[in-house]
């Protein structure tokens, strides 16, 4: 058996930054060991070897939320006549969507697969080596399947396949416009008929087994009680992830309260929604009650600080969230940025802002940010999309890393003690030199 040794100047593990280390990997990619140089086996013109000097080997970082198809509307949404609002106090993340119902319209399998090519291999270069994608463009524009069922989803996992990114394909159900409304005719392409056909859908691609797959209810307003109750259902049944939108906007909330005479998350604890496989995209404005409940059913919440921030939905609650120790991951969500240290930076940023203290995302065992804020974007986000073999370099587990240049301008000054913090408060994804996904160098 041949093997790959990777031998950076410094390693993160969980026990903090090694020194002139030995990554030595197996054929397929898996890790098999990490050894201090002076240990690990003569490696000295192995053809296998990967000399890393002056690098910090990190776990690459996960992006769990991804609408690959909306890069397409970076930067065109800020004009008042393509966002529909005529004056700026109109302009919303309700008006937004009419220039993302249309980017959508426009789309066929082959455009898709261009566009989330590219797309993917700008999250590899970020440092993104898994990516969540929560996808709902299914049918044609009229909303009549297409003679390969999955021809849209198909294109997505070629693309990702191609680009070299790990994959998990969020399945999106979709079945209205509103509470108890029928959809809207730029949301034809996103519904199945019925819960059966969307569930048939995602039977044929789990059976397949060529790609990951989680399901997706698109949120409490798009999806009604019998279609939530039967997709948990066949979660809990293939133990598979479970994720939905919910609480990104006031207006939403409100609804809800009119529709159901409670709030969104409530209303998935109504629904047998909440769970440890269920991760809850921007939990934006939850509540002190509906938080208890995620914590209770020890669920994820991913945060997508930079798109929370384009469509100015608010801040989350992030002081609350580590206070109930609801674990979490983050999401590039409508790609406007693609950089993983800029958006936990923001995240960060934001919860200053909105609590005025410094220092929010920190826990018991770490003094400073940096190292929860790799946490959040590695393991956090492996556990939100039930990818338990990523998320941590360890022997065992697959070698999904990357390479950051020390020698970069941006993290000049750096000590050990401060290393993190510096990446993730002085630099960007400028600083990643390599990327490797199951043991495969792809940048």
């Amino acid at each position: 058996m041949s093997y790959t040794y990777l031998t950076p100047t410094y390693l993160y593990t969980a026990d903090g930054i090694r020194e002139n280390m030995v990554v030595t990997l197996d054929e397929q990619g898996q890790i098999i060991s990490l050894l201090e140089a002076h240990e690990a086996p003569a490696i000295e013109g192995e053809p296998g070897r990967s000399d890393m000097q002056d690098t910090l080997l990190l776990p690459g970082f996960v992006n769990a939320h991804s609408h690959v198809f909306q890069r397409a509307l970076r930067g065109h949404t800020h004009h008042p006549q393509r966002s529909h609002a005529t004056q700026a106090g109109q302009d919303t993340f309700w008006t937004w969507r009419h220039a993302m119902y249309a980017e959508a319209q426009r789309l066929t399998p082959e455009s898709l697969y261009a566009s989330a090519y590219t797309t993917y291999r700008e999250m590899l270069r970020a440092g993104y080596t898994t990516v969540g994608e929560f996808h709902y463009v299914h049918h044609q524009p009229d909303g009549k399947p297409y003679a390969q069922a999955n021809a849209m989803a198909e294109a997505v996992c070629s693309a990702a396949h191609d680009a070299g990114i790990r994959i998990v394909l969020l399945m999106t159900a979709y079945a209205q416009s509103g509470f108890h409304r029928p959809p809207e005719r730029e949301q034809l392409r996103f519904c199945d008929a019925s819960v059966d056909a969307y569930l048939q859908r995602v039977d044929d691609l789990r059976s397949e087994g060529k790609v990951a797959v989680g399901l997706a209810p698109h949120s409490v307003r798009a999806v009604p009680e019998s279609w939530f109750r039967a997709i948990a259902a066949y979660c809990q049944t293939y133990n598979l992830p479970l994720h939905v939108h919910a609480d990104e906007q006031l207006q939403e909330i409100e609804q809800c309260q009119v529709a159901y005479g409670c709030t969104p998350i409530e209303l998935l604890d109504r629904f047998d929604a909440l769970g440890p496989r269920t991760t809850i995209i921007h939990a934006t404005h939850a509540n002190a009650t509906e938080l208890a409940l995620l914590a209770k059913n020890g669920c994820v919440v991913c945060v997508c600080p930079t798109t929370e921030g384009d469509l100015g939905d608010g801040i989350a609650p992030y002081a609350e969230l580590m206070a109930a120790d609801i674990l979490l991951a983050i999401g590039s969500d409508s790609n406007t940025r693609l950089d993983p240290v800029e958006e936990l930076r923001w995240a960060e940023y934001s919860a200053r802002m909105r609590y005025q203290q410094r220092r929010v995302l920190v826990c018991e065992k770490m003094d400073s940010p940096g190292p929860l804020l790799l946490d959040i974007g590695t393991r956090g986000g492996a556990i939100a999309l039930g990818q338990q073999q990523i998320g941590e370099l360890v022997p065992g587990k697959a070698a999904d890393c990357i390479a950051i240049d020390l020698k970069h301008p941006s993290m000049q000054g750096w000590t050990r003690e401060d290393l993190l913090d510096i990446l993730f408060f002085g630099a960007s994804a400028d600083v990643i030199k390599a990327v490797w996904v199951q043991g495969k160098k792809v940048v």
